[in-house]
């Protein structure tokens, strides 16, 4: 079964961020070419192309005041394991898709209320860098 397809109270708030940093990504003029990407068992959030970049985007929801003090911050979970997860994924991406310019790996934090509304997202560009595994 495809665990993006079973909507638990954890996959809607997934999809909540998700959809904020889209629309985020949009903005700044990226057009989405790809969300829940999944390749060999691995998953990018979503696949974005502006003129000068593909992004790679991880995206990290928290509900507000109820943070991990593991785990300050959204990104905070964005580890080693999870790092080659993504660059898995992006292997198999880049070798069908052949991208043209330069690749980027990103992490949006998106943070909601306790309504579950987006209140803030934060995009950070280049958070983890991919080239010494990604050589095309």
């Amino acid at each position: 079964m495809n665990i993006l397809k079973i909507f638990t109270k954890r996959r809607l708030t997934a999809n909540t961020g998700e959809s904020a940093a889209a629309k985020l990504l949009k903005k700044s003029g990226y057009k989405i070419l790809e969300k829940n990407y999944v390749a060999d068992g691995h998953e990018i959030d979503i696949i974005a192309r502006n003129s000068e970049y593909t992004v790679f985007a991880e995206v990290k929801t928290r509900t507000e005041g109820k943070e991990n003090p593991k785990e300050p911050r959204p990104a905070s979970s964005v580890n080693r394991k999870k790092i080659e997860s993504i660059l898995s994924a992006a292997k198999v991406y880049i070798a069908f898709a052949r991208p043209r310019g330069k690749i980027r790996f990103d992490v949006i934090e998106v943070y909601l209320d306790e309504g579950g509304l987006v209140t803030k997202t934060v995009h950070m560009p280049d958070a983890f860098r991919g080239d010494t595994y990604l050589k095309h």
